[in-house]
């Protein structure tokens, strides 16, 4: 992770948001495992279980309101810093090696091997991979799996450095501290409420779209997304996060966040889930889902600064391989679901051995194979893998 030496408050290295992004990414390979097991029977899912509960309905409902979110913020707020230090032609060979190609190669190499997995999982007589690959792929069974996110990041970073161009002095004037006003925040959910309502109006809210085989979204999100990388931007110009200035309280970010956590909870379960939702019902789901996505996001942010702001060697190490578990996570994934897929054990048995499993072989393959070989998880914890991509 960078330090905040070029134009911040402090030179301190914020190691917890090294260990929130680690955390969320483990949390994503969780958040993949559950999906297998929930009721809805998700057609275009990797691999489903023959055993199902609700439980797993609940929480895929929750987490996918907030994974993502910190995410964008994260990068946003750390691509800032690296643009302004490195200036765009570095900031972008940067990202060219660290997010572009890795997305192509994702999307060409093994996404297919995860559409594939739908087929496969469901089938005794499976058709062969390479003709899937040439064929079956390019149509009903193109998707980006989870390399989207490095294809809107991209974009994300095209809109920055027009940003950089067209208002150089913006960037270039060091942070001021600045605090919020209490405006700030209700003005910034309403915002992000704002592009996910009109587009829901037009879409259905978990609807995936590609754009001309190139970026893969949900339409409704895709606004949210946006100000949420933006506000990463925010924060770093008037230099969150630092000693001197805007570090958010735990207590009442984090009592919000499990208030809406239940709000959003059974709002989405009793009002959103049907077919032909009236539109008002629209725009409840757009308020609440945009207000318990902030308050879990700088809910968050506050307790791994109070309690995950460490070096330790296992907190360094998961940040250091962070970005690559999150790239191979579904390879791993996949066959030790399709394993058990068919098998009667108690379910929670089930899933967690898998998603420990997950976890551990995806840190293992990162930490002692991959990596090394492309020099990235060198034991030299001042040069270990960046906080962003």
């Amino acid at each position: 992770m960078e330090k905040i030496n070029d134009g911040s408050a402090s030179s301190q290295r914020m190691y917890f948001f090294d260990n929130l992004k680690a955390f969320i990414i483990l949390l994503m390979v969780v958040f993949h495992v559950a999906l297998g097991y929930t009721t809805w029977d998700i057609k275009w899912w990797d691999v489903n279980d023959i055993q199902k509960n609700k439980l797993f309905d609940l929480f895929i409902l929750e987490t996918d309101v907030y994974i993502m979110p910190i995410m964008f913020m994260i990068a946003g707020y750390f691509a800032s810093i690296v643009l302004v230090k490195k200036g765009m032609d570095l900031f972008w060979q940067d990202k060219l090696r660290r997010i572009v190609l890795p997305w192509i190669s994702g999307v060409l190499l093994i996404a297919p091997f995860i559409s594939y997995s739908i087929i496969f999982s469901r089938s005794n007589t499976p058709p062969n991979y390479f003709s899937f690959w040439a064929n079956d792929f390019w149509g009903a069974y193109y998707q980006q799996a989870h390399f989207w996110f490095l294809g809107i990041l991209t974009l994300f970073f095209i809109l920055l450095t027009i940003a950089y161009k067209l208002n150089l002095i913006y960037f270039e004037k060091p942070p001021q501290t600045s605090f919020p006003s209490g405006w700030f925040f209700p003005s910034f959910a309403l915002l992000t409420a704002v592009p996910f309502f009109v587009t829901n109006l037009y879409f259905e809210a978990d609807t995936w779209k590609t754009v001309k085989f190139i970026l893969s979204m949900q339409p409704v999100r895709i606004g949210l997304y946006f100000c949420y990388f933006g506000l990463g931007v925010y924060a770093w110009k008037n230099a969150w996060f630092t000693p001197d200035g805007y570090n958010p309280r735990l207590l009442p970010w984090g009592t919000s966040a499990i208030i809406m956590l239940f709000i959003f909870t059974v709002y989405r379960v009793t009002f959103t889930l049907g077919t032909d939702i009236p539109v008002l019902f629209k725009a409840g789901h757009a308020l609440t889902f945009a207000v318990f996505c902030l308050t879990a996001t700088f809910g968050f942010i506050a307790l791994f600064q109070r309690y995950f702001d460490s070096h330790a060697y296992l907190w360094r190490r998961l940040a250091a391989n962070s970005y690559t578990i999150y790239f191979i996570h579904r390879c791993v994934v996949i066959p030790l679901a399709y394993t058990v897929q068919n098998l009667q054990l108690n379910i929670w048995i089930k899933y967690m051995s898998v998603s420990i499993a997950s976890i551990v072989l995806s840190y293992l393959i990162a930490e002692y194979v991959i990596n090394p070989i492309l020099f990235l998880g060198k034991r030299n914890d001042k040069k270990s893998t960046l906080i962003q991509p």
